[in-house]
């Protein structure tokens, strides 16, 4: 329907959609880079459809292409779409067209279902179950036998007075479960109890409020409260006298610089309440201004907190010399405490996991290109500004980029794409459209938070086969039928390379699968390859000792 309704502008109005460079970024990397974007390489309907794929989300919540769309409806388009409204095409007037821009403004969601732009919902089916005498009972929120026995050892360093400890498990191995199961069974402990979840981005709080509903439903033993300060919430902190706190780490670092004594207050009151705080993405607590939000809650005057920290990558950076003084300062702040997956006959917790489904068998593969059009200059400052755009704008590397993901869509496989910059992420989007494929390009500069999330939406739900992000998927972000992720973006922090790598491992027990592919573009910039040695990497710091 979108493309259809796009039809109605202008070649030229529909190039203003997108980035100019963009249009020509997809002809070059089409055979034509020679040739300078002219009409002759393209047809209006295939802008329109290639606009329509990059852009359909934006059509729903940003305001001036909405209400452009609006504008351009035919009369008789408006009263198919609109029949309450009017009767026929022939009773249009102006006042109908602002009525529905005005509509729409209050209602996106309704104005994107009207369009057939989005589906927000989907419907539940529940499955009668028949009357045995004899069944075997699976609880809606189990954990596995390595997280049971994760969350023993975390309440037996709690018990002997161990008041923090770090959970070392792998991306994809359930790290946020296990800690669900983890505050619900503190809170259960008293009705006065009060857990705070601390992440750093509106993805992993949002994955944590949301987790949090699931948890209690199937392990509270009453009913409790939970609370969301991140993004744009305006709750109160007044009046939490227990339950869960979920809370964005910048969110709470306003609060703690604001001139308001009213807030100053509810801030201190709520670090007196609080009896456990859970660290999401633990390597980073240890950050001078998110450590200090920390200290407020587990170093309080008046009582202080156990902290339970969760990482994938318990260590701030990476080495070849060896530990650093930033992992060692990790290491001394959950004084050195750390639990993790000890198997026996396995080497490393990943073989196990791939061996048993909770992982896919991560393939990691290079892709090489000649790149030696890019100056020993550029590649100087690894990932610096120079480099990243160097890269994000050279054409046989961008071509490799494009054919292997076409190759992989051909597949039906479903793919995240880390990309050089900004510009790059929309430019690779467009020129994936400009060749059929469903993708969209997600980034903090051009996405608002609604947008952000459609679009996430609509990659779990399959109606996005690609899609490629800028500094945005790198955690916090669940989509167990991801199978491909390809690293466009050179890479020299371990912590992150793992994280981008880790999106497409979730295992076919969990929903997952049980291969996927990791793509690498080689650049001559320090890469790393395997998640099994980087998972013992930073294990020297720490002492684990079997409290069982």
């Amino acid at each position: 329907m979108l493309t259809k309704l796009l039809t109605n502008f202008s070649e030229d109005e529909l190039l203003n959609f997108l980035p100019k460079s963009s249009i020509a970024f997809a002809l070059s990397l089409d055979g034509h880079e020679n040739q300078v974007a002219e009409h002759n390489y393209y047809s209006k309907n295939k802008l329109a459809a290639v606009v329509a794929c990059v852009k359909q989300v934006d059509f729903v919540f940003d305001k001036s292409l909405r209400n452009k769309l609006i504008e351009r409806l035919s009369p008789q388009l408006l009263a198919e779409l609109f029949p309450t409204l009017v009767l026929n095409a022939t009773q249009v007037t102006p006042e109908h067209y602002n009525a529905i821009i005005s509509w729409s403004e209050t209602n996106p969601k309704g104005f994107a279902s009207v369009l057939g732009l989005l589906e927000f919902y989907s419907n539940k089916v529940e499955q009668e179950s028949k009357l045995e005498s004899l069944a075997r009972i699976n609880p809606d929120y189990g954990l596995y036998s390595y997280q049971q026995d994760i969350c023993k050892q975390v309440f037996s360093y709690l018990k002997q007075g161990k008041k923090r400890v770090l959970i070392h498990l792998p991306t994809g191995s359930g790290k946020t479960r296990t800690a669900m199961n983890i505050a619900s069974e503190h809170l259960r402990e008293s009705d006065n109890n009060v857990v705070l979840w601390l992440a750093d981005r509106e993805e992993l709080c949002s994955q944590a409020y949301t987790e949090f509903c699931k948890a209690w439903k199937s392990l509270g033993n009453r009913p409790t409260s939970l609370y969301g300060f991140y993004s744009n919430s305006n709750e109160s902190l007044s009046g939490i006298d227990s339950g869960f706190v979920v809370a964005g780490l910048h969110k709470f670092l306003g609060l703690r610089k604001s001139n308001s004594r009213q807030l100053q207050l509810l801030y201190k009151q709520l670090a007196e309440k609080v009896t456990l705080v859970i660290f999401d993405e633990a390597h980073k607590s240890v950050a001078p201004e998110f450590q200090k939000v920390v200290q407020d809650f587990i170093e309080n005057e008046r009582f202080h907190a156990d902290l339970v920290g969760l990482t994938a990558t318990p260590g701030r950076s990476y080495s070849e010399e060896g530990l650093t003084e930033e992992d060692t300062r990790l290491a001394n702040f959950f004084f050195n405490n750390k639990i993790s997956m000890r198997i026996s006959g396995y080497l490393s917790p990943i073989d196990y996991l791939v061996e048993k489904g909770y992982l896919a068998k991560a393939n990691f593969k290079s892709l090489n290109y000649d790149h030696s059009s890019i100056s020993a200059y550029e590649l100087r400052d690894a990932g610096g500004v120079k480099t990243m755009t160097a890269l994000a704008s050279n054409l046989a590397r961008n071509r490799m980029i494009l054919n292997t993901i076409i190759d992989e869509c051909k597949k039906k496989s479903q793919i995240i794409v880390f990309a050089c910059t900004v510009e790059h992420g929309v430019n690779l989007a467009t020129a994936l459209a400009y060749q059929g494929v469903k993708v969209a390009s997600i980034d903090s500069k051009n996405d608002s938070p609604e947008s952000r999330r459609a679009k996430i939406s609509q990659y779990k739900k399959g109606d996005l086969q690609v899609l490629v992000n800028f500094n945005v998927l790198t955690a916090g972000f669940d989509a167990p039928k991801t199978n491909v992720t390809v690293i466009a973006k050179p890479m020299n922090s371990l912590v992150q390379y793992l994280q981008m790598a880790g999106r497409a491992m979730r295992g076919y027990k969990s929903g997952g699968n049980r291969e996927c592919n990791i793509y690498t573009v080689m650049d001559d910039i320090p890469e790393f390859q395997s998640i099994s040695i980087a998972f013992g990497y930073w294990n020297d710091m720490w002492s684990e000792k079997d409290n069982n």
